[in-house]
Formats: C-alpha cells, structure tokens, sequence
C-alpha cells in the first residue's frame, strides 16, 4: 500500500564492547612466602591496615571478604588455618594508584554506555510501538479503500444501468442522492485516513532519524572505549611481601567484591605458604581469568591438594 510516505528502515546496528583481553597478575614473588614456621599447626592471623579512601569500600566489607578467603582454605584443609586478629601477623592494605584510577575510569565509562544502551532501547520500542500502529493502521486503510471502490463501482454500475434505461426516475431520485452521498463520505473518509497515514509516516521517519543518530552516537562511544580500555595488557593487581614478623597484602586494584574475594585468597595462599600451581582455573594459578567467581568464589581440585599437601 502507497500512503505517499514508505516508512524509513531503522537500522539498529549491532554493537558491543569488545572483551579486552587483560592479563592479570596477582602479585611479585619475590622471597620467600611462608610466614608460618610450622604451616597449619597454628592459624595465621591478618588484619586489616591502610585503606585508600579512593576505592570506595569500607573495612568491615574489606574484612568480610578476607573472612571469605580464609574460609575458603580453612574448609579445604580441615581445619582453621587463617583468622581474624587486631594483632594479626599478616596486615592487608589497599594503596590506591594509576591503576585503580583506569578501572573506576572504565566502568564510569561502561556505565555512561550502559544508560546510553538503555535510553535507546526505551526509544527503539517506543519507535516500534507506534510503527506497528502504523502498520495495523495501514492494513485497514487498504481494507476501507478497497470497500470504497466496491461501493464506487456499483454506484456507477446503477447509474450505468439507469442511464440506458432512459435516465433516473423521479422515485429513483432520492436513492440515487443518498448513494452518491454514501460514495462521497467514504470518499472522503478514504482520503482523511490516508492524509493521517502520510502524517504519522512523516513523524515516524522522523522518529527513526533521530534513532539512527543515537545509535551513531552510541557506536562512536563504544569505538571510544575500545580504544582507551581495551587491548593486550599485563600488570599486577596485588601484592604479597614477606617480613620477619609476618607479611603485607597489598592490593591496588579490584572490579568488584567476588573478585576482591579471588584476589585475597590467592595473597593469603602465598602467606601460608603455597606457590602457583598450573591449572588456570585454580586460585593459586597465576593469572586470573578462568577462575570459578559466581555465585561465589571457588578453590579447584589442584588448589585443595596444594593446600591438604602443606598442611599434612
């Protein structure tokens, strides 16, 4: 059906963050780990020490999430071989730097495209509301038009059929009057639906130039953020320091809790004593990435035979 205006296609291009690939190292190792003389046959205690105000995060949910690490080798190893002391041997810190900076500076960003994405698709199915109106609406249009051209061509049939029977008698008068005004109404009832349908098709396309700019507007932000986050980078998110009277966590960076979780589980790992070990799923790996971390933080099979192997 040509109602004078097609409607315009909205391309909704599909867009997407790409992934960074970010390698991520949990600490330098340098001497050695173990802070325990005789490892496990007394649990080693840590407290919370600095907190970087920057972060955002507060003790008592820094030391929820420590609690969670420690019970996580506690479980594994049959015993309690971490807990909480006011004069814990081992102090966890939080220094804030360049590289916290980057992250919070991320996820701003990703949230900023998070609510553009949002905004969006609220506009897109709005748009597709009113389209799909237009469309029913335009479906009856093609209805009624096709009604009225029945009513026009047998109007015109009876006055045809009228005319070489000599004309319209004067007690077919009235008939003829109150057909051709039926034919007029529908007429012009045909022709006011298709005036309304060329408006909202203008208002339509309208509608979907303005949803193509704030997709353009979109790509180029997500262009953006792949341009400044993501890539190939390696850089260290904690750190574990050994000392004589026990040892120092020093994390600089997380994205969220249950990462915070990962990441003070594998520091803590070191300070009882245990080094990396080769499956990439496993806390104790060096990396992080295929680590189990929803809905919770989990030990691998190689991380619980690490731990019962030092401890027994």
């Amino acid at each position: 059906m040509n109602t004078g205006n097609l409607i315009k296609t909205l391309f909704l291009l599909i867009i997407g963050m790409a992934a960074g690939f970010y390698f991520l190292n949990y600490e330098k190792v340098g001497q050695s780990l173990q802070v325990n003389a005789v490892p496990c046959h007394e649990p080693l205690t840590y407290r919370i020490g600095e907190i970087d105000p920057r972060f955002g995060v507060s003790e008592n949910e820094i030391l929820e999430a420590m609690n969670a690490a420690a019970t996580l080798w506690s479980d594994a190893s049959g015993r309690e071989i971490a807990l909480h002391s006011y004069e814990g041997q081992v102090i966890v810190n939080f220094e804030y730097d360049e590289r916290q900076e980057t992250v919070d500076g991320e996820m701003r960003f990703r949230e900023r495209i998070e609510s553009e994405q949002t905004r969006l698709n609220q506009l897109q199915a709005e748009y597709e509301r009113k389209r799909d109106q237009f469309e029913a609406r335009s479906d009856r249009y093609v209805e009624l038009a096709s009604e009225t051209t029945q009513m026009i061509s047998s109007f015109n049939s009876w006055v045809e059929e009228r005319n070489r029977s000599g004309g319209i008698t004067p007690e077919e008068s009235d008939e003829y009057e109150n057909r051709k005004a039926s034919v007029e109404r529908m007429q012009q009832r045909v022709l006011n639906e298709r005036n309304e349908l060329d408006r909202i098709a203008v208002q339509l396309n309208r509608d979907a130039d303005r949803l193509n700019n704030i997709i353009e507007q979109n790509n180029r932000l997500v262009d953006q953020y792949n341009s400044e986050f993501t890539g190939v980078t390696r850089f260290t998110k904690a750190t574990f320091q050994n000392r004589p009277d026990g040892g120092v966590i020093t994390v600089n960076m997380f994205l969220h809790r249950n990462e915070l979780t990962l990441i003070l589980a594998h520091e803590l790992g070191h300070a009882l004593g245990l080094d990396h070990v080769s499956n990439p799923r496993s806390v104790m790996y060096s990396l992080m990435g295929a680590q189990e971390l929803f809905p919770v933080v989990q030990l691998s099979q190689e991380d619980r035979d690490a731990i019962r192997d030092l401890c027994n």
